[in-house]
């Protein structure tokens, strides 16, 4: 039997139809790790609107209410993981289903905020997934396309110079402007539909700017 896909999210508009995520938590307060539970939902995404004792009870929250993820505590093994996430399927949830025990307690600052959700404007990024919706639709992206959009949501509205991007996107300043300019072209393609851009402007000479919320 194939093992379900226990990390999918609703390929709907739930990311981008409000501002947090609905999170679920099943288990003992003290069975979750602080460090793990801060680092994946330490930040202003996440809204936990349930707690439920079971699964069976988390089951029924689930059905009752609109949640966007399940997390289970440490203190249930992977099978029950498999097993909560087959049923929920059937039943027809399509958020997240996570284990703390499965999210690293052990991570630098700057991976935490790596792991962070980013909610810029029209754009909502899950650096985990590696996922990105844009007005309320997942879009598909390159790996390249995806990093650059996500650094660029880290810096909504600053003028950023080609240097800076240059060194943020390839390590390395010397390399050769067409390459910026490609990806610049590229990522348009996917989120601008007009003919003047709206989200990603060009600061003639100085570099480009990122407004996630265009007028």
């Amino acid at each position: 039997m194939k093992k379900p896909d226990t990390t999918s999210v609703r390929g709907s508009s739930f990311a981008h139809r409000k501002q947090k995520f609905a999170l679920l938590l099943v288990g003992t307060e003290s069975a979750f790790d602080g460090k793990a539970f801060d680092c994946l939902f330490g930040c202003d995404c996440i809204c936990i609107v349930a707690r439920s004792s079971s699964l069976m009870e988390a089951m029924t929250s689930a059905e009752s209410q609109t949640i966007d993820m399940v997390l289970l505590s440490g203190e249930y093994r992977e099978i029950e993981l498999t097993l909560f996430a087959l049923d929920a399927r059937h039943r027809g949830f399509q958020g997240l289903i996570l284990r703390a025990a499965d999210i690293p307690s052990q991570i630098s600052l700057v991976e935490q905020q790596e792991a962070r959700p980013i909610q810029a404007g029209d754009f909502f990024i899950d650096g985990i997934g590696r996922r990105v919706w844009f007005r309320g639709n997942e879009m598909q992206l390159c790996p390249r396309e995806f990093e650059f959009l996500k650094f660029l949501s880290r810096h909504p509205e600053e003028l950023l110079s080609h240097r800076t991007l240059l060194e943020s996107q390839w390590g390395n300043a010397s390399v050769p402007a067409d390459r910026l300019r490609t990806l610049v072209r590229a990522l348009r393609k996917k989120i601008e539909n007009t003919t003047e851009p709206r989200y990603l402007l060009t600061e003639r000479h100085l570099g480009y700017r990122f407004v996630p919320s265009p007028p």
